[in-house]
């Protein structure tokens, strides 16, 4: 493979075509703040384990922790450090979500992908669909996980459309 996977997605014409199965990136770092934590649960996921500091300390965690959403959408804005991007008409779906450990205050995110599967499409030889593995760390220990399913672009003239 000649293009690499990481790059800015808008600086490549990374395609299906260029996918390699097995092949792993890291994205950069992105360090979570307290402030950011508690803005975006106080919108979309208020419970006092993500927005109250005293009612988190008495938890189980000890102290805050960020939203599982808020880490969907921490992994969603890393994401865009791969070329891969460049490619992509949609995300299909995600599977096997799992939150594997509470993200907290300045802890440094970065994701991991791997290239799973690749398909193209049945019906339009101009796709094809990539299985994604994806985990996130938070400070080297692995946060979230899940499998992420991809419709991308092909190259023009390389595909070839199968009918039953």
């Amino acid at each position: 493979m000649t293009t690499p996977v990481i790059a800015a997605a808008h600086e490549s014409d990374f395609t299906w075509d260029d996918i390699v199965v097995g092949a792993t990136e890291t994205s950069t770092s992105y360090r979570v703040t307290t402030d950011e934590m508690v803005e975006f649960a106080s919108r979309y996921d208020p419970l006092p384990i993500h927005v109250d500091p005293a009612a988190a300390a008495a938890s189980q965690f000890g102290s805050l922790t960020a939203s599982g959403v808020h880490m969907l959408a921490i992994r969603m804005r890393l994401l865009h450090d791969f070329a891969y991007g460049a490619g992509v008409i949609a995300s299909i779906g995600l599977d096997e979500v799992r939150f594997l450990a509470p993200l907290r205050a300045d802890q440094a995110c970065q994701v991991q992908i791997k290239f799973l599967e690749t398909r193209p499409s049945r019906k339009r030889a101009d796709r094809g669909t990539v299985v994604i593995e994806m985990i996130m760390y938070a400070d080297g220990v692995p946060v979230l996980s899940l499998k992420d399913i991809v419709l991308m672009r092909r190259r023009a003239g390389t595909g070839e459309v199968i009918t039953p």
